[in-house]
């Protein structure tokens, strides 16, 4: 495990399958804050069955996804991105204690080099990353997969969105195995409103909202935005959990819900109230356009020879502020981002926004 750290922020790298592994904020004069998961069987250092993927051996906190969602023949879910070996290709400190570490996949992703750059900068409740694709060809889904755990349940809330739906299919289709309880397919306005397969509706909003399912949403930015967000303010929990993204590049917002559906191994029905919130550009056959509106078009990278693509990221947290209830807006300006609850009170930040270069 590698540590990447500056003032106030320390990172826990595994470069195998590039895993955030750990995230430790310590605020001046405040409480320290963990808030990214980890499955209690890498927790606990379990042997886990051999056919077990090696991005679920050792699923914590977030990696990168490229192809996301996809397992063929010679490699596991979510690609050589979440299952290779990433290399150290160097640290540097810059004036001012700014930490940028560099590393290189080892695995070509369809014909093309990956590189991935984290940094930290002192007094940034943020991991800033970068994910940069040279050459390669055809069409690339990719995502970020931040995890969190929150048995004290969270308020989710999100940059506005053209509407989300489900996939064709459930992800636990064999009672004897697992279970999923939202209708799928389906499309809704509002994360609010999301049918259930009893065809009852559920506030989908606020996680958890059921006990011992599995489930799939998927939400798309507005054509327009520049900048994405997602937030979840776990009040019980004492974190306030926010990510800022391109929106060009990352268009969709996934929220993986995993809370006890599974009873296989190495789930056994135990990885409960956790919440993946994974920013991508994915297709997963989920259609968001309005009835009578032509499909929505395919999403996911263009990689070609000579071609250079940058994917920019960004994600932190705060202790709660007393009295938030739902982030309602995240704003980025260069040097600042301003958390706003929907109350009115807001909170503004150190954040690097030249890290999105002509967004902000």
């Amino acid at each position: 495990m590698d540590k990447i750290a500056t003032d106030g922020i320390t990172v826990a790298f595994n470069p195998q399958g590039g895993i955030i592994d750990d995230l430790l904020i310590e605020p001046a004069g405040g409480i320290p804050l963990r808030p990214l998961h980890k499955a209690p069987w890498v927790r606990d250092g379990e042997a886990v069955p051999e056919h077990v993927a090696p991005v679920e051996r050792r699923l914590a906190g977030d990696f990168f996804c490229a192809p996301f969602g996809v397992a063929t023949a010679e490699v596991a879910i979510h690609g050589w991105a979440a299952n290779g070996d990433w290399v150290n290709a160097g640290t540097e400190t810059a004036e001012g204690g700014t930490v940028t570490a560099t590393y290189r996949l080892r695995q070509p992703i369809e014909g093309a080099r990956l590189t991935k750059r984290i940094s930290l900068h002192p007094g940034h409740p943020v991991v800033y990353q970068e994910h940069i694709f040279e050459g390669g060809s055809g069409r690339l889904p990719v995502a970020h997969h931040a995890m969190l755990h929150v048995p004290g349940g969270a308020q989710l809330s999100f940059s506005p969105k053209i509407g989300g739906g489900t996939p064709a299919t459930p992800l636990e289709t064999d009672p004897a195995k697992g279970r999923s309880m939202l209708a799928y397919p389906q499309r809704f306005e509002n994360l609010s409103s999301v049918r259930r397969a009893d065809g009852q509706a559920v506030d989908a909003s606020f996680y958890p909202f059921d006990r011992s399912h599995e489930d799939l949403i998927m939400m798309s930015e507005t054509p327009s935005a520049k900048l994405g967000w997602s937030a979840a303010l776990a009040a019980k929990d004492g974190f306030l959990f926010f990510a800022v993204k391109d929106a060009a590049m990352l268009p969709q917002t996934i929220l993986w819900m995993s809370n006890g559906g599974r009873d296989y191994a190495p789930w056994n029905g135990r990885h409960r109230a956790v919440i993946g919130i994974e920013e991508g550009a994915a297709d997963l056959g989920i259609n968001l356009a309005k009835p009578g509106k032509p499909p929505d078009p395919p999403s996911g990278l263009t990689l070609a020879p000579g071609r250079i693509t940058s994917i920019r990221y960004a994600f932190g947290a705060i202790a709660v502020p007393m009295g938030w209830a739902r982030v309602a807006d995240i704003a980025v300006e260069n040097g600042k981002v301003t958390l706003t609850d929907e109350g009115g009170d807001s909170r503004t930040l150190p954040f690097r926004g030249s890290h999105f270069l002509d967004l902000v």
